[in-house]
């Protein structure tokens, strides 16, 4: 995005492509970065009403929360995959001239591994709760 930058400015050289490209990668960042950010618990939560709760009430609220969230962003995922698979032969790219469903693909991309993490955060809930290792 530099370079590109630095050629419009001061040559006056513009390639169709790039801005797209930068808007391409920059939505594949967000839609995986969040499920990292729900690995180290530093996605949005309403910090305000979890911190009246007793602890016990916390742990109570653990596995219903985290299947709540894998409920809504599964049917999140569907709807992406519906609009990423009916994108597919559908007219390219003004720039990179690809498929437009490659850009969609980022949102059950990222989904997909949202669904990992939620249930890795489930199965450490249950093994808590069960008290096992």
């Amino acid at each position: 995005m530099f370079v590109t930058v630095i050629l419009r400015y001061f040559f006056s050289i513009t390639f169709r492509w790039s801005d797209e490209l930068t808007r391409y990668i920059f939505i594949y960042v967000v839609f995986l970065g969040i499920p990292i950010a729900y690995r180290y618990r530093e996605h949005v939560v309403i910090e305000v009403l979890v911190q009246f709760l007793p602890a016990r009430m916390r742990r109570l609220l653990e596995i219903p929360v985290h299947l709540g969230v894998g409920l809504l962003m599964l049917a999140v995922g569907i709807a992406g995959a519906w609009l990423t698979f009916g994108r597919m032969g559908k007219p390219l790219t003004s720039g990179l001239q690809i498929p437009r469903a490659y850009m969609h693909a980022a949102l059950p991309l990222g989904v997909f591994f949202l669904l990992l993490e939620i249930a890795l955060k489930l199965q450490q809930a249950f093994r808590r709760r069960s008290g096992a290792p």
